[in-house]
């Protein structure tokens, strides 16, 4: 995610992260010479981030209610975050604050028949296809610039593990606290795919990355 953040934002630019959490992502862009601004709705993930990040400007709001102004930022991070909220109100939301040509750097949950126990315990809503997400951020006001599948190389682990983690927090647990051998591995293999992603258009993945800009003509 950072390589891409790299790739397509300016440092000339203000960032909202939306769904900041305790700042990490915040942390490592403000580091990296990025002017960033973080909002989460938990205010625990905000008191951690406020204790590390004195500095930055911090809001708690709901990402389907923004309390901006219209064009205060140059781009916005939503990581994570359109399959717990309103999608449609939060895309509304974001146009409304982002400027002219502003870009959005967007991840989310693919393939809804991944559906499982730990969807439900994480709070998701949905889960989304490619074409589905397409649409969405087009009838919203954007044009996509890039949007495409990743965690391919890891999908056949992830398809076991959520089948089986129908039936019961048990299998859910065993993937968020695998022993740390295997958190290397997997690790090594995500860092991989992120590197081949410019050259390898994944046919599936269990998430989507899109890239998508405010488009003035609506």
């Amino acid at each position: 995610m950072e390589g891409l953040i790299n790739q397509t934002l300016s440092r000339q630019s203000v960032i909202l992260d939306i769904g900041c959490g305790t700042g990490w992502m915040v942390e490592k862009l403000t580091r990296d010479g990025y002017r960033v601004a973080g909002m989460d709705l938990k205010s625990e993930g905000l008191l951690a981030a406020s204790r590390m990040l004195p500095e930055v400007g911090l809001v708690q709001a709901e990402a389907s209610h923004l309390p901006f102004e219209k064009n205060s930022f140059g781009a916005v991070l939503l990581l994570d975050i359109l399959e717990h909220v309103d999608d449609r109100a939060a895309l509304r939301e974001i146009r409304s604050i982002l400027q002219p040509g502003g870009i959005v750097i967007m991840t989310v949950p693919a393939l809804p028949w991944l559906w499982s126990y730990r969807d439900k315990a994480a709070g998701h809503l949905r889960r989304y296809t490619r074409e589905g997400l397409r649409q969405l951020i087009v009838q919203s006001g954007f044009e996509v610039q890039e949007i495409s599948y990743y965690q391919f190389v890891l999908l056949p682990i992830v398809v076991i593990t959520r089948l089986l983690g129908r039936k019961g927090p048990a299998i859910r647990d065993m993937e968020d606290q695998p022993h740390w051998l295997v958190n290397r591995v997997l690790t090594w293999i995500n860092r991989l795919e992120v590197a081949l992603r410019p050259v390898v258009s994944w046919p599936r993945g269990s998430s989507i990355v899109a890239v998508f800009r405010k488009d003035e003509r609506i």
